[in-house]
This record gives structure tokens, sequence and C-alpha cells, in this order.
């Protein structure tokens, strides 16, 4: 029997973040990018209509304030969506932000296309 794809959402304001991102998670077969959004209110639209079960979310939007806020209201319109928070600032802050925002981990974006599939299997492995 195959298996069902991980089902991923990207919102990121960057297109072309969007692009190599969709391009990296589809590349093995076993991940399939469902929504690709650049606002948080796009990214809680389409959560409600996707249902993916991995969001990877930039930690800067141009409509969102308090990323905090967004992350408790994606959670809420989606509980079983793991969320990945991304983005430039270095490590250690990223880490930092993730734990206090409550997602479920966090990528740099400057990374290797191994290691971005490899962090959302993880995370939705510790989801399902």
């Amino acid at each position: 029997m195959e298996e069902t794809p991980i089902r991923v959402a990207v919102c990121d304001d960057a297109v072309a973040v969007k692009m190599f991102m969709r391009h990296v998670l589809e590349e093995d077969g076993d991940m399939e990018v469902v929504s690709t959004t650049s606002t948080g209110r796009a990214a809680l639209d389409d959560l409600s209509r996707h249902r993916p079960d991995a969001l990877l979310l930039d930690l800067v939007l141009p409509d969102v304030a308090d990323p905090g806020v967004l992350v408790r209201q994606l959670r809420e319109q989606s509980p079983g969506t793991a969320i990945l928070l991304i983005s430039n600032m270095p490590s250690h802050q990223l880490a930092d932000e993730a734990d206090r925002l409550g997602a479920d981990g966090w990528l740099p974006k400057a990374q290797k296309p191994e290691a971005l599939r490899e962090a959302v299997r993880q995370v939705v492995a510790t989801e399902r």
C-alpha cells in the first residue's frame, strides 16, 4: 500500500523562498505542497481549507504585528498541523522564538535541501 504524502503549506512573503521550498519538498515524492501564501490572514484561510500536516511559517510577515497571536490562531484553526517557524535570524534566536511562541520546530531559511525535508518529516512524525 502506498503511503499518503505529507501535506505541507508554506507561508512566506518572498516568492523565491516559496518556489524553492516547493521544489525541495516535492523532490523526493513523499511530500506535497498544498498551499503557498504570503500573509498571516491567507495562511489562516488556507489552513482551514487544506488541513496540511505541516506549515512552514515565516516569522516576519507584512500583516502580522505579533507572531504569537498568529501561531495561537493557526493552532485553533488546525490543531493537527505542525508549525515550523522559518527565518533568517540566527539559529539560537530562532530556537528561543519558536519555544516562546509554541511552535513545533524551527529552521533557518538558508538550509540544505535534505535538512529542510528531514525537519518536516521529523515534526510531522512527532505529530502523527
